[in-house]
């Protein structure tokens, strides 16, 4: 299996406050930001970082979770690049790894995504740039 690691993505609430204290208080460099202000890239160093509205992620992975609540499931995902998604997902899937979603296209962003968790269910998730560059 050919991954590389992308870096992290923080699930946040508070989407502008959280972009303005990594960018502005702490330093980091707005690579991107998407239009519907629901994700950004940051860099500091080696450090990629990608914010991302907790809801927008629910979306992506299919759950729904109350926001109501303070104990909400998911944090951080780690994210993870390849080159061939679909081998990736074969030589996963002779581990007896449960997928969150099965590869999936996102034309927005130009990638081919799956999501899984692991062992002690933190968010993982993997993609394969195809057609955009603008991530």
């Amino acid at each position: 299996m050919n991954l590389n690691f992308k870096g992290t993505r923080l699930l946040v609430s508070e989407f502008n406050a959280c972009v303005e204290f990594y960018h502005k208080t702490l330093g980091f460099e707005l690579l991107y930001q998407d239009k519907s202000g629901e994700e950004a890239d940051l860099k500091m160093g080696n450090t990629n970082l990608n914010l991302i509205k907790r809801d927008t992620m629910s979306g992506i992975i299919g759950i729904t979770e109350d926001f109501s609540d303070d104990n909400l499931t998911d944090n951080v995902a780690l994210i993870f690049t390849t080159s061939d998604l679909d081998e990736t997902c074969k030589q996963l899937e002779t581990n007896n790894v449960e997928f969150i979603s099965k590869p999936v296209y996102r034309p927005q962003w130009g990638i081919k995504t799956i999501y899984l968790r692991d062992p002690d269910k933190n968010l993982i998730g993997i993609y394969q740039m195809t057609d955009y560059t603008g991530i």
